[in-house]
């Protein structure tokens, strides 16, 4: 009896897993993988519109014959990586002429410097900084000219911007001159080294933007005929003075019929400000959206002018050890499945930073005529297996019953 039950508990188990992968709407082949290894898988930007938004509904599955393997993955959004490395110099020479801040630092030895931030006690002025480097403190050669910096503080707004980067420089001295239309009294400075590992990115240009001024706000919609994965916006803004303008940034989530028509539901993603002193791009977590709302407070002053706008974001791959095997298929398109929990997110870095690319084949649409009949076919044998299975079971159930009474 008990082997009985086992034998139909495995069997139940096989109907059900196959039950669920039938539950796909697409599926892709997988290029040929000619060897066993690590590979990355790029997700194109068609596919994301068929995805649920946290991804969970990838698989990725080896067919051959009967046997069906799931195989564990990982997935990598191929944005920017930046590195930075901290230094303490202290100042030296600290002197004025002509109205113009001199002073001068000494870098450790073999050391990397492209960043400085400067701090002062005055705040409101705006001023210019060049950087000179040089091999003793006699001869100056000009690293970086006339780089803006500003503070702002009055009324609701406290901003500043005193970050200066420049080309990487190894001289062994520097010397910063910072030029304002009154005297600033610096009370530090702070050197970095940031270096940016580029990542590999997508830029949309299939997108519409439409945008309207009233009640004191721009506002700014930006739709694509898709949904994509998306982190960066930049817009270019003019205006005939200096501007700065605080706005927000928000996602489409949903639609709502009313009485009125549908009204579309909004998440925010991103705050900040747009600013003639900086370029206007906003970073945010990488979302996967067709719709983009920015609106733009210009309280009492007139709308900025919008030249263009520049949407972008990483470009995702999927990281999977693929056997040598001619069916391996990524299915997709599933709303109700949970996401997948592999304990290869453990060992990530086990994984090799050399691999090689495989590509997808065309999708197939597993919701066509053809296919539904094929799927409402092996459903329904799968649960004529299921009925006779528990049909089985409670006779076995009672026979046992009738005979301990």
């Amino acid at each position: 009896m008990k082997c009985v039950a086992l034998y139909f508990v495995l069997l139940f188990s096989i109907a059900s897993t196959n039950a669920q992968f039938a539950d796909f709407n697409y599926r892709r082949a997988i290029d040929k993988v000619s060897e066993e290894g690590w590979h990355t898988v790029e997700l194109p930007v068609d596919l994301y519109q068929k995805l649920n938004k946290d991804f969970s509904d990838i698989r990725i599955l080896s067919i051959s014959g009967s046997d069906t393997t799931e195989i564990p993955y990982l997935i990598k959004s191929k944005t920017d990586k930046t590195t930075t490395e901290d230094f303490n110099l202290p100042l030296l020479n600290q002197s004025r002429l002509n109205g113009a801040l001199f002073f001068t630092v000494q870098v450790t030895a073999g050391k990397i410097l492209n960043t400085v931030n400067l701090n002062f006690t005055e705040k409101n002025f705006d001023a210019l900084v060049s950087i000179e480097g040089g091999e003793d403190r006699k001869t100056w050669f000009e690293i970086a000219s006339n780089k803006r910096i500003v503070s702002i503080f009055q009324d609701e707004i406290d901003y500043s911007k005193t970050t200066v980067t420049f080309p990487d420089s190894d001289y062994p001295y520097l010397r910063i001159q910072v030029k304002a239309g009154k005297p600033l009294s610096l009370t530090g400075a702070s050197f970095k080294y940031r270096s940016t590992t580029k990542g590999e990115h997508l830029f949309l240009t299939d997108f519409k933007v439409a945008s309207k001024t009233e009640n004191k706000q721009t506002e700014i919609r930006i739709r694509a005929p898709y949904r994509t994965a998306i982190n960066t916006l930049t817009i270019d803004l003019t205006h005939g003075n200096d501007y700065y303008r605080n706005c927000t940034l928000a996602y489409a989530l949903d639609s709502i019929k009313t009485e009125k028509g549908w009204i579309q539901n909004y998440a925010t993603v991103a705050r900040g400000y747009l600013t003639s002193i900086d370029s206007n791009t906003l970073h945010f977590n990488t979302l996967i959206a067709h719709e983009l709302k920015l609106t733009i407070y210009n309280q009492d002053n007139p709308p900025l002018t919008i030249n263009s706008v520049e949407l972008s974001g990483p470009k995702t791959v999927l990281v999977a050890k693929l056997p040598a095997s001619p069916s391996i298929f990524l299915y997709y398109g599933n709303a109700r499945v949970a996401a997948p929990r592999y304990d290869l997110v453990h060992f990530e870095d086990r994984i090799p930073t050399s691999m090689d690319k495989v590509s997808l084949l065309d999708e197939e649409n597993l919701e066509s005529p053809q296919q539904e009949k094929a799927l409402f076919t092996k459903k329904f044998w799968l649960w004529t297996i299921l009925i006779v299975v528990i049909g089985v079971m409670g006779y076995f159930t009672l026979s046992m019953l009738k005979r301990s009474n």
